[in-house]
């Protein structure tokens, strides 16, 4: 008979305080089921005026409008996908928030940064356009479409938003309906990925992904 092995009393001990709490998530699975990735850390930008909160749902109140990104500052290539589910608590009618892709120096102040983005508002538009430093280029304008849900009297309303950027052309979802499709030559296509929000507004983010398409 192979004699048993008793474990010192003081590594039990020490195992059974780092065990967390019955029901407790541990802090790399905060707001997510086992079988998904980790919740990224943010950073944004600016950095004052700015408050975050929570992992997932990510909590924003903006002050100016924010640039929003994981704080590993990862790229990604096409083919890919980054979406998220978004809602707004408060904020006017007329105020964007949305998904960034493409970034380049997004920590950056504003004239040294690019990206493209795809923004919805609560008048039931979506608006695609392109920022290269300084300079701003208009993919396409503020446009009403069904699948972008209007806010209420109490406020905004959950709506998930995709991207799917292939090498040749970048597919815009809204709630699972496409809402356009732009040629990538029109957009920045390979960098960071992220949210934009507009100023004073304040914002439940939930289910962030930005993941290569297999």
């Amino acid at each position: 008979m192979i004699p048993l092995r008793r474990t010192p009393l003081f590594l039990l001990l020490a195992l059974l305080a780092c065990r967390p709490e019955a029901g407790e998530p541990s802090a790399a699975t905060v707001g997510r089921g086992t079988d998904r990735a980790p919740a990224p850390q943010w950073q944004s930008s600016p950095t004052s005026d700015v408050r975050l909160e929570g992992a997932d749902p990510l909590r924003v109140q903006t002050g100016p409008h924010t640039l929003i990104f994981p704080a590993t500052g990862d790229s990604l290539a096409p083919p890919y996908t980054v979406s998220a589910t978004l809602q707004k608590q408060q904020g006017r009618l007329h105020e964007g928030y949305g998904l960034v892709f493409g970034g380049e120096s997004l920590a950056a102040d504003e004239p040294r940064q690019s990206y493209s983005y795809f923004l919805v508002r609560g008048d039931g538009t979506y608006l695609i356009k392109r920022r290269d430093g300084a300079s701003t280029s208009l993919v396409r304008d503020w446009t009403h479409h069904a699948a972008v849900p209007r806010d209420t009297d109490e406020g905004g309303q959950p709506v998930t938003l995709a991207v799917h950027v292939a090498p040749t052309e970048v597919r815009f979802l809204v709630n699972g309906q496409q809402v356009a499709a732009i040629p990538a030559a029109e957009l920045r296509t390979s960098g960071q990925v992220g949210l934009r929000v507009a100023h004073d507004v304040r914002l439940a983010v939930s289910d962030f992904r930005a993941a290569p398409d297999r």
